[in-house]
């Protein structure tokens, strides 16, 4: 086997570079204070509106190469707050998030792709909610605030895919089949 001489060390360093070089990597992003994550749908054609009260997320993201984003999240269900105590005491219970044996529901989600307007991407991610995995993708809006990030991310929830509000709950009379989810993340460089 004949070999090819690399004839200049500049070549020579120019490859190993390019060989050792590391994947690229987004910027890591840690949640901050202030951060919501929200959930809104019908009971009974009223629209009412609720958040997760406790919620972590990972976020990779950087504006140059969206495609390398990643983005985990971890919700504690029993943190759900609507504002209304009835509806509050029924969420946790096995007709809908039962807490008892599902305490979070979590997010992965990556492959991110320009859509729409600067600062607008599509990613794409799966859902598990109550032991049902599903794909969700995510609406997100990325903005530079100084050093500081706002990430907001918007999506549909076909609720009796994960087996939420099933039975008596199913129609769509008494509870809106979708549920739309919007976020608001304060990000701070690291993580």
């Amino acid at each position: 086997m004949k070999r090819l001489p690399i004839r200049s060390t500049a070549a020579f360093a120019m490859l190993l570079a390019t060989l050792l070089a590391p994947a690229a990597q987004a910027q890591s992003w840690a949640l901050q204070p202030g951060s919501t994550l929200g959930f809104s749908t019908t009971f009974e054609g009223a629209r009412f509106s609720g958040q997760f009260r406790q919620f972590s997320a990972v976020i990779a993201f950087d504006p140059a190469q969206p495609q390398t984003c990643t983005l985990q999240a971890s919700i504690q269900l029993a943190s759900a707050d609507t504002d209304n105590a009835d509806r509050d005491k029924m969420l946790p219970t096995a007709d809908f998030f039962d807490v008892a044996h599902f305490p979070q529901a979590h997010y992965q989600g990556g492959r991110c792709q320009p859509d729409g307007p600067a600062g607008s991407y599509r990613a794409q991610g799966t859902l598990m909610l109550r032991g049902v995995s599903k794909p969700v993708p995510l609406s997100l809006h990325f903005s530079m605030q100084g050093k500081s990030a706002l990430l907001t991310l918007d999506a549909t929830v076909p609720r009796l895919a994960f087996e939420v509000g099933s039975g008596q709950w199913a129609s769509a009379s008494a509870i809106g089949l979708d549920v739309a989810v919007h976020g608001v993340l304060k990000l701070a460089p690291g993580g």
